[in-house]
């Protein structure tokens, strides 16, 4: 198989800069794109068999209208971003392209690949498929095909949920007004582990999961349940029924693990 030349819209930051190490790596031909390089959108469409969308998920439609029509059927046009329906059906109306979805589900300071997931939404043509997954499985990922529709639901258990977790429980702990220095003193390391994320959240950029959160779809279903299940909780607290709770908490156990927390 002749060089493969590979763009990266978005190329210079974060997973875009990531994936471009990883194909030169592998011995593809990089060229990136950002807001400040030389070569633009059109530069790279001209030059690459391949063109990959890695820009955060706000603008991801802008630029997905803008290089699709630039490109062949032979080429493929793929994503990196954290949703995949909108961005699939973009790729597909757009572009004549072969189109496929890719999430990395990682951060690109990870150092060690190794057993980490990588989702793939096939979408249009099969020449580029078999390329994709066997360069990320070269580099030990674990590869699993979805639909853009499946991804997007897990997405609201993996990304919505989680980070609304981390978010609100933040929040909480700002509005007690104890400093961390203090809550620190009376740290297991457990609550310790907690704080870590929480300050990774709200230092490394919030905004960030911020889109994650009301960017997706499902979100407003998986926050609904999230509610309802802190009002049953909560209910059960003021009741002061705590067997009754603690039968909820046993229920859940069962239901995730297959077995009673005893």
């Amino acid at each position: 198989m002749k060089k493969i030349k590979v763009g990266i819209i978005g190329g210079t930051n974060g997973m875009g800069r990531w994936f471009a190490g990883l194909l030169k790596k592998e011995g593809c031909t990089v060229y990136v794109c950002g807001r400040k390089t030389e070569l633009g959108i059109i530069d790279l469409a001209r030059l690459c068999d391949v063109i990959v969308v890695a820009v955060p998920i706000t603008v991801t439609a802008d630029i997905i209208r803008q290089v699709g029509p630039l490109l062949t059927k032979d080429a493929l046009l793929m994503d990196l971003t954290s949703l995949k329906k909108e961005p699939v059906k973009l790729m597909l109306t757009h572009s004549k392209a072969e189109v496929i979805g890719c999430h990395p589900l990682f951060g690109p300071q990870l150092k060690d690949l190794s057993g980490q997931n990588v989702i793939l939404c096939p979408a249009r043509g099969e020449k580029w498929l078999g390329w994709l997954r066997g360069l990320l499985k070269k580099n030990k990922l674990d590869v699993w095909e979805s639909t853009p529709d499946k991804h997007d639901k897990m997405m609201a258990i993996v990304q919505v949920l989680n980070h609304f977790n981390t978010i609100s429980m933040g929040m909480v702990l700002a509005d007690t007004n104890i400093p961390l220095d203090e809550m620190d003193k009376y740290s297991t390391p457990f609550f310790r582990t907690k704080l870590d994320i929480i300050k990774k959240l709200f230092t490394e950029g919030p905004e960030l999961y911020v889109d994650l959160i009301t960017e997706n779809p499902e979100a407003n279903r998986m926050l609904d349940i999230y509610e309802k299940t802190i009002k049953d909780i909560r209910g059960k607290i003021k009741s002061g029924n705590k067997a009754k709770f603690k039968r909820t908490v046993t229920k859940a156990a069962q239901k995730l693990y297959g077995r009673e927390n005893k």
